[in-house]
């Protein structure tokens, strides 16, 4: 369950560098990597006192993890909406302002992340001082966040494709916020059961009578049409 966790804060990582990509200038992505960096510093005294063994027993807390699911849930729902409101012109004047106030949430999922990154650094730099390393991470943290940004940007410079790459990226999020929550104790061993072809076979039938469906009903009326 711990990789699951990994996975899903680079899923997040990645997911947060795309909503910034979307914002014009450098004057929004600034602010947000440095109110990242701000968060990192002042917090740093509450991530001194975890413990290696209270992150795992965090992790592990399956009740925990239910409710970051639906914190997750949230979220994704936001970035999704924001997503929708990016491919279509908002109508009216609740449209307009719904649109807005999306456009001002930029994700705060992040910060979770952050903190745990911070906490493990901590435990992999026993040596060092706590402010120093929370400085690093903090100075690390506007330099990935703009230069992913800027990277992102480069590769991607259509605005539609981050859109598509958002939106895929969030999915896997909400997933993995799903399996995350998810048990993963085994309460009773597994029977061996037959496969049910027949019921293979009609779901494979139904699955190719849809695509045959979808794929010569349009050109069976473009050719009415055109007689």
């Amino acid at each position: 369950m711990e990789l699951v966790v990994q996975i899903l804060l680079l899923f997040i990582i990645v997911a947060s560098v795309l909503r910034l990509s979307f914002e014009r200038g450098w004057i929004i992505p600034t602010l947000f990597a440095v109110v990242a960096a701000v968060f990192v510093y002042l917090t740093y005294p509450y991530a001194i006192e975890q413990t290696k063994t209270g992150l795992a027993a965090y992790i592990a807390d399956r009740s925990l993890r239910e409710y970051a699911a639906i914190f997750i849930s949230l979220d994704v729902a936001l970035i999704m909406a924001y997503s929708f409101s990016r491919l279509s012109h908002p109508r009216g004047r609740w449209g307009r302002v719904i649109a807005f106030l999306l456009r001002l949430y930029p994700g705060v999922l992040i910060f979770p992340v952050l903190f745990y990154l911070q906490s493990t650094l901590i435990f992999a730099l026993p040596g060092m001082d706590f402010g120093v390393v929370s400085l690093l991470l903090a100075a690390g943290t506007v330099v990935l966040l703009l230069g992913l940004t800027f990277l992102l940007r480069f590769l991607l410079p259509e605005e539609e494709q981050r859109l598509e790459v958002l939106f895929l990226v969030e999915l896997f999020v909400f997933i993995l916020g799903i399996i995350a929550s998810v048990d993963e104790t085994i309460r009773m061993a597994p029977t061996e059961s037959p496969i049910q072809w027949s019921g293979l076979v009609l779901t494979l039938g139904i699955g190719l009578l849809c695509f045959a469906v979808g794929y010569f009903a349009p050109r069976i009326r473009r050719s009415l049409k055109h007689k």
